[in-house]
């Protein structure tokens, strides 16, 4: 196959993710702060400098190369701000089937500190959907958001970036068929949710950040832990925005949630208020922030008035028919005219979108962009108000998530310039 388009590329990832329901995996029933750096005594721990964590750009997706076993064996995962556990598909799939993936599959008989959690221990009894019988190994369920997937719970040594240690993690040995071709190479997940299981859950940090490049030769991002995490202007340029607790769709009270959500208190393309606090079916309140979907979503009021704001900015009529998944492009459109996005969040922090962020040309040189940003109501149901920052927005701004203050601060920055 060719070099593909970065709207082609976008599409084939963003089909599959807003087909799916969203995920709620293993947490459902979580004490989260009292599990916390609980499951595992010898888990992995950042070095006292911290820890750096290379990230490519692969298919439509941000992915950490990393090894697990003794000797190490090379795995790939997608990184998901808000993914639950760190998992990697293993040998045992090929009599069940296996999704194709670009590295070979780990062989935890291959490894010398591998080991398969047993049904009684600390570990297993923390996931809520474990498939125990009696003292055997440790099987769980996990729907990820291209299918699910069946896997053994495990530990073994694993480096990632410069740090080393053991590590929980899912030993994937089936998966539904829609996972197959949707993986597009990686071999499984680098979860950095709110729960123990996740790379920061293990990894005992009190302090973590990312900073996203745009996809393209030369481009680097990476993912910071520990001591590493922090941001060159000390935050001078914005304050911090607070964390939330839990989604407000989400009415259980269990501490489970793996979301990062701040509060969006407005919305300004140019001089144009887009969404603001209080101001009836534009108010948007809640923003969650995603490193795996590269496209944003707005509540409905919020993206139609965005779409308006945009058609008048551009000049000329929108497609009839835009290519899926998006709602608007526009054909031969000028982009000089339109104005910058600038979201307020709670605090008084902002973030600037310049259009090439927000419109995405489709790599042919004709001259057609889409908005990347859609209406909520393609997510799931339960997210229907929620926004989300996805991570064409988050390009080249480098992200501090403080876990002892749980608190949100950002900055822009050369993200390529940092590692």
């Amino acid at each position: 196959m060719g070099r593909l388009a970065p709207m082609q590329l976008l599409v084939l990832c963003l089909i599959s993710v807003t087909t799916c329901a969203a995920a709620h995996g293993l947490r459902r029933g979580l004490d989260r702060q009292g599990m916390r750096g609980r499951i595992l005594a010898d888990a992995t721990a950042a070095p006292p400098g911290g820890a750096v964590v290379p990230l490519h750009w692969s298919g439509a997706c941000y992915v950490a190369n990393f090894t697990i076993g003794t000797p190490p064996q090379a795995v790939s995962g997608i990184v998901d701000l808000s993914g639950e556990l760190v998992w990697t598909q293993c040998a045992a799939c090929r009599s069940s089937g296996c999704f194709k993936q670009e590295l070979p599959v780990f062989d935890p008989s291959a490894s010398n500190t591998y080991r398969a959690e047993q049904c009684g221990s600390p570990l297993c009894k923390s996931i809520p959907t474990r498939n125990c019988s009696g003292d055997g190994e440790c099987g769980y369920e996990a729907p990820s958001m291209f299918g699910d997937t069946f896997g053994i719970a495990s530990t073994d040594a694993i480096a990632i970036g410069n740090a080393e240690g053991r590590l929980a993690f899912g030993c994937v040995v089936a998966s539904d068929g829609s996972i197959d071709g949707a993986m597009d190479g990686p071999s499984g997940f680098v979860g950095l949710g709110r729960t123990p299981w996740s790379l920061v859950g293990q990894s005992n940090v009190t302090a973590f950040s990312y900073c996203l490049a745009p996809h393209g030769p030369g481009k680097k991002s990476a993912l910071f832990l520990g001591a590493s995490a922090k941001l060159a202007g000390a935050g001078k340029s914005n304050p911090p925005t607070p964390l939330l607790g839990q989604h407000a769709s989400n009415t259980s009270d269990d501490g489970s949630d793996p979301y990062y959500t701040v509060q969006l208190e407005g919305i300004k393309a140019g001089d144009v208020a887009v969404a603001a606090a209080s101001s009836g079916g534009g108010a948007i309140t809640i923003l969650q922030l995603e490193t795996f979907r590269p496209l944003s979503y707005l509540p409905d009021a919020a993206y139609q008035a965005l779409e308006k704001v945009v058609t008048a900015a551009l000049g000329s009529p929108s497609m009839a028919n835009p290519p899926e998944p998006f709602d608007l492009c526009f054909q031969n459109a000028a982009v000089s005219g339109v104005p910058d996005l600038v979201f307020t969040f709670q605090g008084g922090a902002t973030l600037t979108a310049p259009p090439s962020k927000y419109l995405l040309g489709d790599g042919n040189g004709n001259g057609t962009v889409c908005l990347s940003i859609l209406s909520s109501t393609r997510l799931d149901s339960a997210d229907d108000g929620v926004s989300i920052l996805g991570s064409l927005l988050q390009e080249n701004v480098h992200f501090l998530f403080d876990l002892e203050k749980e608190t949100l601060s950002f900055e822009p920055a050369d993200c390529s310039s940092l590692t």
